[in-house]
């Protein structure tokens, strides 16, 4: 018999991304709902619903490993472009809208690497994300100091 495991990754396999947008450095998505509006600048501070996944959407068997979603889920801010979260999100939400979704496929160098996160993500794991930006502040006022550090760390 096979582990469960075993069978999960033969389910992501599974997966469709021929219908998936070619994103920055292997990134691969899908807009499942238009957002409106500009997409936010460095520093913008952004809130987002979010589900997790490994070995695949939950659809395609993958296994959940993180949400804030459902009802009583706080939205998840966040300062865009500024390394406070994977690389794979930075490189995501600096092109995104207020409102919009998106099935986000993040590989291992975008996502935790060798290291894995937490015992729930192991190393090398590509990362599926179900996310949607459901608000944006406004962009920030930036020091000069700040704005060099921006130039000098580029997404």
């Amino acid at each position: 018999p096979q582990s469960a495991h075993a069978t999960a990754a033969a389910a992501a396999t599974q997966t469709d991304l021929s219908t998936f947008i070619d994103g920055p450095r292997g990134l691969k998505y899908k807009i499942t709902k238009e957002g409106e509006g500009s997409t936010p600048v460095r520093g913008q501070k952004v809130s987002m619903k979010y589900t997790l996944t490994v070995d695949g959407f939950k659809e395609d068997g993958g296994t959940q490993v993180d949400s804030n979603a459902g009802f009583l889920g706080m939205p998840f801010s966040v300062p865009v472009g500024v390394g406070m979260v994977v690389k794979g999100w930075d490189l995501t939400l600096i092109d995104m809208k207020k409102g919009e979704a998106r099935k986000l496929v993040i590989p291992p160098e975008l996502g935790y690497g060798s290291a894995g996160a937490g015992g729930k993500i192991k190393p090398n794991t590509t990362l599926y994300f179900e996310m949607e930006m459901t608000d944006m502040d406004s962009p920030p006022q930036l020091s000069d100091k700040q704005l060099e550090w921006l130039e000098n760390n580029p997404v």
